[in-house]
């Protein structure tokens, strides 16, 4: 790599030559330690490259070998300057590209995040664009430090921060908390544990709090399961006192689920006519140009775009984007459901209904589907049978006496 450079930089020659001896002229050159490279034979002679400073020392040794050379061609930097010397505006356009690029080097043009999982890019953007990190900022503002400081004071669950700039590249590589940093405060207020559908319980485990079912009892909406208020009794069984608890309790009870969902008596689809377009947006800061081949037709476009940020290096980025816009003609069309459509379309809704249940964690005793013709749509009809958690929180009832008595009690004299 280097030594192209080298060579564009110094210039070389493109010869060929002719003779009787051009063994004795190789033999000549590797004796004077002169470099030929991409030596080939063409067209009656031998042709290949030399370095002007080479080209020189080439001159007397091919008089002495009996030879002719001839200059086919010139490269490199020198030759391109000669040839270019009164295109003084074509040259400072060169020096103003440069010049432009090192400009741009000094500003940050793209932020990457990695390790986020937790936190969103987007999370972490308007924090950063609250700290006045954002694009098109001066390198030179960018305190990696501060900022990393910065990050771990806003977000705890966040331990490790790395900052760095490359190029034109802020990158930032964070490590998240896999375990619950803070221990939730635990809710001690009085509750009734009640039933929030119907059903018939299978299994209970009260730790506290006063039963007010059993497994196999039918419950409705509304009624109380666990009570919070548990009687306190003297030796002779009579209730003297009552004291407030949270209900706590794991109530499972067997229920039904149904659900109906409907389809359109005919399906539409889209039909694509083969026509293409294909076009550009440049888009550069808050403007944007768009390149793409005129329209024809009536019917509808899908458009889809890739987009791609202008980098010249690894991490030398430019405020440029560009996108990849490819627009495909397609029309709508109706036609009637074909049956074996329907019956992937209902399985496809019923897994659904059934994934949604088992990401709860509710156990499927039974389940069946069905499709209707109703003539103006078809509907798909399902019922699950469901063993899941039924209980949840309501306040107890409390009269005004027992509300104020136990507003006067101490926190660490229910205990």
């Amino acid at each position: 790599m280097w030594q192209k450079i080298k060579r564009m930089l110094g210039g070389y020659l493109y010869i060929r030559l002719t003779g009787f001896t051009p063994e004795r002229f190789l033999n000549l050159c590797m004796a004077n330690q002169i470099v030929l490279w991409d030596l080939v034979f063409r067209d009656g002679g031998c042709q290949f490259y030399v370095e002007v400073k080479d080209y020189r020392r080439v001159r007397p040794l091919a008089r002495k070998a009996k030879i002719h050379l001839k200059i086919l061609r010139k490269q490199g930097l020198p030759f391109f300057l000669q040839r270019n010397r009164k295109r003084k505006l074509y040259g400072a356009g060169v020096v103003c590209f440069f010049l432009i690029l090192f400009l741009m080097s000094q500003f940050i043009w793209n932020i990457s995040l990695e390790g986020n999982r937790r936190f969103t890019d987007d999370m972490l953007l308007q924090y950063l664009d609250t700290l006045n990190v954002r694009y098109g900022m001066r390198k030179e503002a960018v305190d990696c430090d501060l900022l990393e400081e910065s990050i771990r004071s806003q977000y705890p669950e966040i331990i490790w921060v790395s900052a760095r700039i490359s190029g034109t590249r802020l990158l930032i590589r964070v490590k998240e908390n896999e375990v619950m940093g803070t221990i939730p405060v635990k809710d001690e207020s009085p509750q009734d544990l009640t039933a929030d559908r119907a059903g018939i319980v299978t299994r209970m485990v009260v730790r506290k709090g006063k039963a007010q079912v059993s497994a196999g009892d039918e419950i409705t909406p509304g009624q109380i399961l666990v009570s919070g208020q548990v009687p306190i009794v003297n030796d002779a069984g009579e209730t003297v006192n009552v004291q407030y608890v949270r209900a706590d309790a794991d109530i499972y009870a067997k229920t039904e689920e149904v659900y109906a969902e409907r389809i359109p008596k005919l399906a539409k689809e889209r039909v694509r006519t083969g026509r293409m377009r294909r076009g550009i947006r440049v888009r550069f800061f808050n403007r944007s140009a768009l390149f793409l081949l005129p329209r024809t037709g009536e019917l509808f476009w899908e458009f889809t775009a890739k987009s791609s940020q202008a980098c010249l290096f690894q991490d030398f980025y430019l405020p440029i984007w560009f996108d990849r816009i490819t627009a495909r003609e397609y029309s709508l069309a109706e036609r009637p459901w074909r049956l074996e459509e329907l019956e992937i379309l209902k399985n496809q809704i019923h897994q659904q209904k059934m994934q949604t249940f088992m990401k709860k964690g509710v156990q499927i005793i039974e389940n069946d589907v069905k499709i209707l013709d109703k003539q103006t749509h078809w509907e798909v009809q399902g019922r699950f049978v469901l063993e899941q958690p039924v209980g949840t929180g309501q306040p107890p009832e409390m009269s005004q006496e027992q509300k104020q008595e136990e507003e006067t009690v101490l926190p660490d004299e229910r205990n």
